[in-house]
């Protein structure tokens, strides 16, 4: 994976593949272009990303509350999936397009932001049909998928010219600025960087995509262990309260590293066989990182080290057109790199350990996700929050072994049902 990422990766692209079968919904974007493209798009989107990591915290903390109010604190059942997601939605839409859903709190204002979520929601299944049907993608229903790209593209594009008009007035001074709760918004970033109407809608488009669900599914993924797993929770809740009630900042935060340590050790993909602690060997699946894998189309002659051969230790070659599949399951699991114990939630490991290409959840090299350290950031204050609000988190699930879903990313089929227990 080194080698296809790193040592060799201008031999490698994502536009063969993506290209073809995204395009229609998310344009020419930095997820689905390669090399001249692809490097415009990290130059405009890496400095936002680096900006809004150390500063944004304030804003967020508004979506938690929100979130923590909605959680019953008499000990009742409750779905910590559905609502982890909606935080996450109303943070991505408010910080990339400047207008939050607001699902969390429906009785507010948010109907261009919830209309554009609903119609990108089923453009997204259209799109995973055609990733599935291949090239007999055709017999998804082109037209109407298309139709339903065309109205999500064209609320975009109403965004894009209401922010440049909104610039263009403040610029002529017809108008003061227009506070949001973001100091860097997205949309308002691009705008002032390009009048590329097409660019920043695709940009847009490919940031979206994958903001809207992961981080939140693996906070509840995380959820989802911690109340399979007291001691663990009682170990991360000790260190947050050892912080006392200090102002969250992005550098508290990333000094909490038994917190850290957790959400490392969730971030592996699902492996066929987790020890719970209540039952040694279900058939369940290990906790995941909400996308598993990732592919690679060959565009100049390449030899990988390994791969070839009766074993699969000899080298290989391969020729432009021909595609690696990459499964993170494999590497994030294999007892020869994380000891006889790596099907054992055990976030202690991560004491020991260092980020190495063993272990790359956010992919690695230069198309790395830009914003890595945006959602470990988010998912720390959410953990962190939880903490300092609730002692103990108990399962509440029937079913102890985590049941996969798999559309775009991968998740709880039967949710993440459990209750909180609050301080007295």
């Amino acid at each position: 994976m080194q080698t296809v990422l790193a040592l060799q990766v201008d031999k490698f692209g994502n536009a063969p593949m993506n290209h073809k079968m995204c395009a229609p919904l998310l344009g020419d974007g930095i997820m689905t272009v390669d090399g001249h493209a692809w490097k415009r798009s990290r130059h405009m989107l890496n400095p936002v990303f680096a900006r809004a990591q150390v500063s944004e915290l304030s804003s967020f903390e508004v979506h938690v509350g929100t979130m923590i109010n909605r959680i019953p604190r008499d000990g009742s059942m409750v779905d910590m999936q559905p609502l982890c997601k909606m935080l996450f939605l109303d943070n991505s839409t408010e910080f990339i397009f400047g207008k939050s859903a607001n699902s969390l709190s429906p009785e507010l204002t948010g109907t261009v932001a919830r209309r554009l979520v609903h119609l990108f929601d089923e453009a997204l299944v259209g799109m995973f049909k055609r990733y599935m049907l291949g090239r007999f993608k055709f017999l998804a229903g082109e037209k109407k998928w298309l139709a339903k790209c065309a109205e999500v593209q064209g609320i975009i594009d109403d965004l894009i010219d209401e922010e440049f008009k909104a610039q263009k007035a403040v610029a002529e001074n017809k108008t003061a600025a227009t506070d949001t709760p973001y100091n860097y918004v997205l949309l308002k970033e691009l705008v002032k960087t390009t009048d590329d109407r097409r660019f920043i809608r695709n940009e847009l488009m490919n940031v979206f995509f994958p903001a809207r669900d992961t981080a939140g599914i693996l906070t509840s993924n995380i959820i989802f262990m911690l109340a399979r797993y007291p001691d663990v929770w009682s170990k991360l809740r000790a260190e947050v309260l050892g912080i006392g009630d200090q102002k969250l900042t992005f550098e508290l935060l990333k000094s909490l590293k038994y917190t850290h340590a957790v959400i490392n050790e969730s971030k592996p993909p699902l492996a066929p066989q987790i020890n719970f602690p209540t039952n040694p060997s279900p058939p369940a699946l290990r906790l995941q990182t909400p996308v598993g894998g990732s592919w690679k189309t060959c565009l100049e002659p390449c030899i990988l080290p390994h791969g070839g051969g009766p074993s699969g230790q000899d080298p290989i070659l391969l020729e432009p057109g021909d595609e690696v599949r990459m499964s993170f399951t494999p590497l994030h699991t294999d007892p020869g790199i994380w000891g006889a114990d790596a099907l054992d939630f055990k976030p202690e490991r991560w004491a020991r350990l260092k980020q190495s290409w063993n272990f790359i959840p956010f992919m690695g090299g230069r198309r790395i996700c830009p914003a890595q350290q945006n959602a470990l950031t988010d998912v720390c204050y959410v953990l962190v929050r939880l903490a300092r609000e609730f002692r103990a988190i108990e399962n509440r699930d029937e079913t102890l072994e985590y049941v996969d879903k798999i559309v775009f990313t991968r998740e709880s089929k039967n949710g993440v049902k459990v209750a909180f227990v609050a301080e007295e």
